[in-house]
Parts: structure tokens; C-alpha cells; sequence
């Protein structure tokens, strides 16, 4: 009789543990970058050459060597870079990704990219943005050799490194 008590109790308390956890305030929104004027807006965030020419000079910040690039559509730039460290280097693919639909990037995205990484060997992948990324598209690419940079990480890494 006292199993019956006990397991009964255990489902009791799962459900007010469910219920809770349904009641839990959704995860918080990333941060936005505000300008003050529209002309204090970097012109590559706009302007898909410089946007090119900002991600490079980025990954070369990096111990990067720019290999060869091209654009895969209006908004997205395939980048390859090679690391030629011994025994830590290879191939580096970066996907940059300008004014994304809906200013965010999906997981189907990043999960394409991701078996583009795989397909050409690379050692790992980068994928930046001017945009957002999605919940899903971040849970995807855990314990994987790919990193995402958003709008506000690529702004504050072109600080960092007075590149901005």
C-alpha cells in the first residue's frame, strides 16, 4: 500500500513541476543595437561590398588567410580562410550573412552550413550576421565547430579590435 502512496505522491508533485515549468517566462530577447542617428549606422551593415570587406579583415584578426570568397545570393557571402598553425590549422569556412530575412537566421540555415563544414572538411565554421539568430538555430550547433556571430558579438569584436 505505501508503494502505491509513494508513486502516486512522485506523479503528483511531476505534475505541479510541469505546470510550473510551463509558467516560466521565456528565454530573453537578444540585445539590439540602437543608433542614435541613421548616419551613425556603419555603412557595411548596409553595404554588402564593405560587409565583404569587414568580415574578411575580421577573420584575418584571427590568424586567417583569405583564400577565396563568393556570393552565394544577394545576401550571403561564402568566405574560405586557411589557418596554416601545425597541427591546429586547416581550412576555415565563414558564411556572412547580410540584412537577413525577418533579421534573423534560421536553423535550416546554420544546419545547411553546418554540412557544408562537415562535406569540405573544414576544421571549423563561422557564420556572422547583421542580424539575429533564432532559439533553434543556436540550439543546433551545440558541440559542433561552428561559431555564430550576431549584430551586437561583431560589432563589439570590431571594437575590440579597432577595426570598427
Amino acid at each position: 500500500m505505501g508503494v502505491f502512496v509513494l508513486a502516486f505522491a512522485g506523479f503528483a508533485i511531476g505534475i505541479v513541476l510541469i505546470f510550473f515549468l510551463k509558467t516560466v517566462s521565456p528565454a530573453p530577447q537578444p540585445e539590439k543595437v540602437k543608433f542614435d542617428k541613421p548616419s551613425d549606422r556603419p555603412v557595411y551593415l548596409d553595404d554588402p561590398e564593405e560587409f565583404k570587406s569587414k568580415c574578411v579583415e575580421f577573420l584575418e584578426k584571427f590568424n586567417l588567410e583569405f583564400k577565396h570568397s563568393i556570393w552565394a545570393n544577394n545576401s550571403e557571402l561564402e568566405i574560405a580562410m586557411i589557418d596554416e598553425t601545425p597541427v591546429v590549422g586547416g581550412i576555415y569556412l565563414a558564411l556572412c550573412i547580410i540584412k537577413p530575412p525577418q533579421n534573423s537566421v534560421d536553423a535550416m540555415t546554420v544546419k545547411g552550413f553546418l554540412e557544408t563544414v562537415k562535406g569540405e572538411g573544414a576544421s571549423r565554421g563561422i557564420v556572422i550576421t547583421t542580424g539575429s539568430f533564432t532559439p533553434e538555430a543556436l540550439k543546433c550547433i551545440e558541440e559542433e565547430p561552428v561559431e555564430l556571430v550576431d549584430l551586437v558579438q561583431f560589432l563589439t569584436y570590431l571594437k575590440r579590435f579597432d577595426i570598427y
